[in-house]
């Protein structure tokens, strides 16, 4: 395997460096130890080990979104087992380079947003500047405690033909990356626990630590036990895997935009308990789009009034808004005259080779030279894309000729790196594809200095000669190997910062989510039930029987279609005749509400919301429920194959679900759940026994649907061995109504949401029961009370037992009311922050 590629790369004319082949051919010493490794592996077990990385990252959920993808936005993420290596002595001058640079771009922000006295000395030109979306006025003359206002910086970087470091972009304003690091590494400490020893590769676990305890000492009120939260998104985001994981591991809440509000100058977090202040803001939100009252107004990912509660030193945000202003590229031109001039320090890692139009000379150059270079504006957004001069027309090109003439300070020309190549396992076999590796950079409060994490996120191209090398366009990442042992730091004496530990907090939108996960998954439990018995029922009836001449299986199907509310469904004569168009329907049509699948997608969405809340193990089973769903929506057309899926499904949902009675602690996050799968399997309950024993039917068929409404509620064996007698109406209404020792019953569920209700925090000022208990006191009253001889009784000359489809549609329309409550407490958030934000009160620059 080794020595194929050393052949390979001996006989390419690549003028590539390669970061494992020296130019001759052999070696380089530090992947000597990983080069024999591979060796004695070979190929087939470094493919069997490749699908174990794989699964350890499908395992643990590991997902990156992307946009339009037509495979859906949960692309699993893909890690080569193959890592990228430093070797100490260039590792250390890389770490340098890197906090060299941080230090530099942090007295850089702090005179933007200062003196300006870089400008005024003409060492940074204003029109860059003053010109550039990053530049945020509204932060002007704010800082932050300490000398350090910039808090968290990243850096791609390339390594050239001549084995130099080269840094392609600066981020400062949002860097994402660091969490799938983490789970890169853990996937292959898991896999390669033995090379990682051998080859005394770095931890990269301090740099998180570092990240912590910096963050934790941020903030301007309430230094001993601060609130810290990660703002996000969305789920939808193409990173939020990373930030429930970050937020999990580091023990900060996660939190969206309609969780925060601004208040007398605050900014809360909505709860489950009210109103809770908020210290820190950890954001994973562009700047521009935090605050829609001061920056962007058609902003829905922020906070109305963020700024001003940042400008009366109210909360923290971190990194601090206005950091993008460092993501000019064309600040790159600049940077080594920066250097000499504030650290009195050469620039230890040059920036790829940058020419700012607004210079006379550089604009001359970049026009003459323009299809030999890259051509990028000095803000990026998504209609600003980078363009390869090489791959432009003539028109194209005469065409951005004039735009850079008429705006010359928006653009700059960039040399086009020619990136080294590393060996990645593609398609069993190992070859050379050109990487991009992403570093890290915190502050360390403690020491007054910059940390650099030992590693970092890696990415490969999919294909030979491609330079997009980022994760939307298909790029591979790689684990990121810094070999020796870590230098120890100069500890500081100061006295020690006291983390407390602080109450599990729980937005109201989480609450939400949990609430409806609850919910979803009994509808998708119930709805897989009854559909099994329907397709059985279905598969076992003769082809020359007509299906609406078959009393059993037609009221079963029309209970299928009272418990899904997809009404008219088979109540129409003309559906019943065919029912096999329906069922599809209802099994496999995502868009329909009440459907199968739409109950799964909905239950897995919410899932997805929440997933800082869940358990490892548990996001297992969620993957194992949607791999189920795949496989189920490719027998779409075929009745059996559906029905044979069905009995797996039914299975790891009961999995999800026994795991979270085991696994969450009594909080919260707990009850909420479980109150909304008590609430629903309380309705569909009803709505079962409602539409297959209200209407009247002979003995026979009485019996065979008892039998299978008992089966549908799992029911069946209690009923044997508890009444040991025919099945009769009256003891299915005894056990699934009244029998409060049966956990299927409706009056056990009805007292357990009661209990768990009781145990939320209470919103309203007196002592009484709330209106949503009052309405389950309600509903339990009446199931006790009822006379279950009456309900049962059908009288001679009815067609219905009335009073029985009296009594369940009061028991759903209470237990309704009572759903309504809750949410209206808990979950009804005030009037939206956005409601007084004028839409397009700012242009697009």
């Amino acid at each position: 395997m080794i020595k194929s590629y050393l052949a390979d790369r001996t006989n390419s004319n690549e003028p590539f460096f390669d970061e494992m082949t020296t130019p001759d051919g052999k070696v380089w010493p530090h992947w000597e130890k990983l080069a024999n490794a591979y060796e004695k592996l070979g190929i087939e077990r470094m493919e069997q080990r490749n699908k174990e990385v794989g699964q350890q990252l499908r395992e643990n959920g590991v997902t990156y979104n992307v946009y339009g993808d037509p495979n859906g936005m949960n692309r699993p993420w893909n890690l080569d087992p193959v890592p990228m290596v430093f070797s100490q002595s260039e590792w250390e001058v890389i770490e340098k380079g890197l906090s060299q640079r941080t230090e530099l771009f942090n007295i850089i922000l702090s005179d933007i947003y200062g003196e300006r006295k870089l400008i005024r000395d003409g060492l940074i030109p204003f029109e860059m500047i003053y010109n550039h979306q990053g530049f945020l006025r509204q932060a002007d003359k704010i800082r932050i405690p300490g000398p350090q206002q910039l808090v968290q910086y990243s850096a791609d970087l390339a390594r050239g033909p001549n084995g130099k470091m080269w840094v392609l972009h600066d981020r400062t304003d949002a860097p994402s990356g660091a969490g799938y690091s983490l789970e890169n590494r853990a996937a292959m400490t898991r896999v390669f626990p033995d090379m990682i020893r051998e080859n005394q590769v770095r931890k990269i676990s301090s740099y998180y630590q570092t990240l912590k305890n910096t963050l934790s000492t941020l903030s301007w009120k309430n230094k001993e036990n601060p609130r810290i939260v990660m703002l996000s998104p969305g789920p939808s985001n193409e990173t939020f895997f990373e930030h429930a994981y970050l937020s999990s591991f580091m023990g900060f809440t996660l939190v969206f935009a309609q969780d925060l509000t601004m208040s007398d100058g605050y900014i809360w977090l909505k709860t489950l308990k009210g109103l809770e202040k908020v210290d820190v803001i950890v954001r994973r939100v562009d700047d521009v789009f935090c605050d829609p009252l001061e920056f962007r107004a058609d902003s829905h990912l922020g906070v109305v009034g963020l700024m001003e509660a940042v400008r009366q030193k109210n909360v923290m945000v971190i990194n601090p808004l206005g950091c993008r202003i460092l993501e000019n590229p064309g600040l790159m031109a600049f940077l080594p005259k920066l250097s000499r001039n504030v650290l009195q320090q050469e620039l230890i890692l040059p920036s790829v080779a940058t020419w700012w139009c607004g210079q006379e000379k550089e604009k001359k150059y970049v026009l003459e030279n323009i299809d030999k270079l890259i051509i990028r504006m000095i803000y990026r957004n998504d209609k600003n894309k980078s363009v390869y001069g090489g791959e432009l027309s003539k028109r194209e090109i005469e065409q951005l000729k004039e735009e850079i003439k008429v705006r010359p300070y928006l653009f700059v020309g960039q040399e086009m790196v020619d990136f080294s190549t590393t060996p990645s396992l593609i398609d069993g076999k190992l070859e050379a594809r050109n990487a991009v590796f992403r570093s890290y950079v915190v502050a360390d409060s403690e020491n007054e200095t910059y940390y650099v994490m030992p590693g970092g996120l890696s990415r490969s191209s999919p294909k030979k000669g491609v330079f997009i090398v980022s994760n939307q366009s298909g790029g591979i990442s790689k684990d990121t190997w810094v070999l020796g042992h870590a230098k120890e730091q100069v500890q500081v004496n100061r006295p020690p910062v006291i983390v407390q530990q602080t109450e599990n907090i729980l937005p109201s939108r989480t609450g939400e989510n949990l609430f409806w996960l609850g919910r979803y998954l009994e509808r998708t439990v119930s709805t897989i039930r009854l559909m099994r018995i329907v397709l059985r029922k279905f598969n076992e009836t003769d082809d020359e029987v007509n299906i609406e001449h078959d009393q059993t299986l037609v009221t079963l199907l029309k209970g299928l279609t009272s418990l899904t509310s997809t009404q008219p469904g088979f109540h129409d004569k003309r559906v019943l005749k065919d029912p096999e168009k329906e069922l599809y329907s209802l099994a496999i049509d995502q868009n329909r509400f009440g459907s199968l699948a739409h109950s799964l997608k909905s239950f897995l969405s919410n899932g997805y919301a929440i997933r800082d809340r869940l358990s490892l193990d548990t996001w297992r089973i969620l993957d194992l429920i949607s791999e189920e769903w795949e496989i189920m929506k490719m027998n779409g057309t075929n009745l059996r194959g559906i029905y044979h899926r069905l009995d797996h499904l039914i299975v790891h949902m009961m999995a999800f679900n026994g795991l979270n009675i085991d696994n969450m602690t009594r909080e919260s996050t707990w009850r909420l759940l479980n109150i909304g799968r008590f609430i629903e399997s309380s309705i569909g309950t009803c709505l079962m026994l409602q539409a297959t024993l209200s209407a009247k039917s002979t003995s026979d068929q009485e019996k065979s649907l008892i039998e299978l409404i008992l089966m549908s509620n799992e029911s069946l064996v209690t009923y044997r061995y508890r009444y040991r007698s025919n099945l009769e109406v009256l003891g299915v209404l005894n056990l699934l109504l009244a029998d409060d020792r049966n956990p299927r019953a409706i009056v056990y569920m009805i007292e357990r949401i009661d209990d768990h209700l009781k145990q939320l925090p209470s919103l309203g000022i007196g002592t009484g029961l709330s209106p949503a208990r009052k309405k389950l006191l309600e509903a339990l009253s009446k199931v006790r009370l009822v006379d279950l001889d009456e309900l049962a009784e059908l009288k001679p000359d009815a067609d219905t037992r009335k009073e029985l489809k009296q009594f369940l549609g009061d028991i759903i329309q209470l237990l309704q009311q009572a759903s309504t409550l809750i949410y209206e407490s808990y979950f009804s958030h005030t009037q939206s922050q956005y409601g007084f934000v004028k839409a397009n009160r700012l242009p697009e620059i």
